[in-house]
């Protein structure tokens, strides 16, 4: 009796170890949904009967029916790159309403990935649109019931479009070794996240591009996802953030505490979260590129990010369109590389802020960047000054329509030397009833150098009558002497070190210290 006793709680405690190393998800294979999924396989899978987008050699899959325990089978030894058919056979119970546990180990080889779709980015009308080959029965499955001790090689796609999933896992995946979770949660709707996923390692992933994105799902479920367990998520090592939370509608949960040091493209990262309004001004955006859409349509949107550094960034184009509730000062950014902003703050219908300390030096688009904004007279003259008086504000610009923008009368000179002097299109403004004091019209804002340091050019600002310059070493020995073209001073010949510049002007000398990199 006591070594009948012993082997089963031996078996008992085998079965527990081995559930533990398995990835095990439940599976509905009579569910109908809406839209179907049409799966790149020989057949679509019957109501038995289901594709498991498994990648691995000679890994093992066990199945059985919930509720039905006998009614079970295992495949040793399978080998797949996309897919394989699992069949279930005849239902025990409910054939219809029938579900599935299915077990996955490493078998006698190993398992890798599962990757329900592989997408083609097609470029549309300023976003892209995945066009999806489908590998999986993302409408036959309904849950993650537990990672396992499968070491993953990537979570890109892994459940993308699976429209039931739900996430009842309490441990974590291994994602030591993971980069890219691209897709992983796309096209999720019902998904609501677990607090396990506050423990999970994200520490190596570089792509978040599209994670829980559900801007182009053509379902028709609500959106479900709010989940404040990704908060606390450890993001140094990421540097694309694009679409993330695209279309993620209620998701309204803080993310402050990333690190987004790396990240170079935020595009369309919150773009219509119609619930989004949290802070995010902890966040260092030094290495930032992109962020195009980035608050698209978001009604509720009026958070402070002033702070942020916007130096690298070349789009900024549709950034804060529809965000009716935002009205925060932007005026510190430096936006000296923005080639794009246009439609910038387009219906945004509370903004009333000054850009007169603005640097479009690279502006090429500006079509509708402030139309239908309630931007005041005070406001616009002021950035109608600022951008006139500043040498280095682009040529040949089509602001567009500025409507329902007014100006003061005494800054009619300022909006007519964009137009007639740098080559603007400016439509829709009207002559206020505000006035500015001289004080704000004269340019009096003091010159300066930039980038600095800097390793192949200096561009000089708001430095007038310029004739000449001269660089010198900290000894004041004579290394470079010439005329200012452009507002440009070439260094390229320049050894690293510290020198100091000398712009010669009509009544004086200008002295500026600068790093040659």
């Amino acid at each position: 009796m006591k070594k009948l006793l012993l082997i089963t709680i031996c078996i008992f405690f085998f079965q527990f170890l081995r559930a533990q190393n398995e990835f095990i998800t439940i599976w509905q294979p009579g569910l109908v949904s809406n839209p179907i999924v049409t799966v790149d396989a020989p057949f679509q899978a019957n109501s038995n009967q289901i594709w498991f987008p498994g990648n691995g050699e000679n890994y093992t899959i066990e199945w059985e029916e919930i509720g039905y325990p006998l009614h079970n089978g295992i495949m040793t030894n399978v080998t797949s790159t996309n897919q394989v058919l699992v069949d279930f056979g005849t239902s025990s119970g409910d054939s219809s309403g029938a579900t599935y546990r299915v077990k996955v180990s490493n078998g006698n080889g190993i398992f890798r990935q599962i990757k329900f779709g592989t997408a083609q980015l097609f470029p549309a009308a300023e976003m892209l649109i995945p066009i999806w080959q489908m590998f999986g029965s993302a409408d036959k499955i309904l849950a993650v019931e537990h990672w396992g001790d499968i070491s993953w090689v990537s979570m890109n796609s892994a459940f993308t479009n699976c429209q039931s999933l739900q996430l009842t896992a309490t441990d974590s995946p291994n994602l030591s070794a993971v980069t890219d979770v691209s897709f992983m949660f796309f096209g999720t709707p019902q998904f609501t996240g677990a607090p396990s996923m506050q423990n999970w390692n994200t520490s190596q992933v570089k792509n978040f591009s599209f994670m829980f994105s559900c801007l182009s799902s053509t379902s028709n479920i609500p959106h479900q996802f709010n989940s404040p367990f990704i908060g606390s998520w450890n993001t140094s090592s990421a540097t694309n953030m694009s679409y993330m939370l695209a279309g993620r509608t209620v998701f309204n949960q803080s993310v402050n505490n990333w690190d987004v040091s790396k990240v170079t493209n935020m595009a369309w990262m919150f773009g219509q979260c119609m619930s989004f309004n949290k802070q995010l001004d902890n966040w260092d955006t030094s290495s930032l590129q992109d962020m195009h859409f980035m608050f698209h349509m978001i009604p509720l949107f009026n958070q402070p990010l002033n702070m942020w550094n916007t130096a690298n960034v070349t789009d900024m184009a549709h950034v804060f369109h529809g965000c009716t509730s935002f009205n925060q000062n932007l005026n510190s950014w430096n936006v000296s590389n923005v080639t794009r902003i246009n439609t910038f703050l387009t219906d945004a219908s509370s903004y009333n802020q000054s850009f007169e300390n603005w640097n479009l030096a690279s502006v090429s688009n500006a079509s509708g960047m402030i139309v239908n904004t309630a931007i005041d007279c005070n406001n616009y003259s002021k950035t109608l000054v600022g951008w006139a008086n500043n040498p280095t504000t682009a040529n040949n610009v089509n602001l567009g329509s500025t409507m329902p923008a007014k100006y003061a009368s005494n800054v009619v000179s300022k909006r007519d030397f964009l137009i007639n002097n740098k080559n603007w299109i400016i439509a829709g403004d009207t002559v206020g009833s505000c006035f500015l004091a001289t004080s704000e019209i004269k340019n009096t804002k003091k010159g300066s150098i930039y980038p600095n340091p800097a390793k192949y050019n200096i561009h000089t600002e708001h430095i007038h009558d310029a004739e000449k310059y001269r660089i010198v070493d900290p000894s004041g020995r004579l290394l470079k002497e010439g005329k200012i073209e452009n507002e440009i001073i070439n260094i390229s010949n320049l050894s690293k070190g510290n020198y100091i510049l000398q712009i010669v002007t009509k009544d004086k000398i200008q002295t500026y210290k600068f790093i040659k990199e």
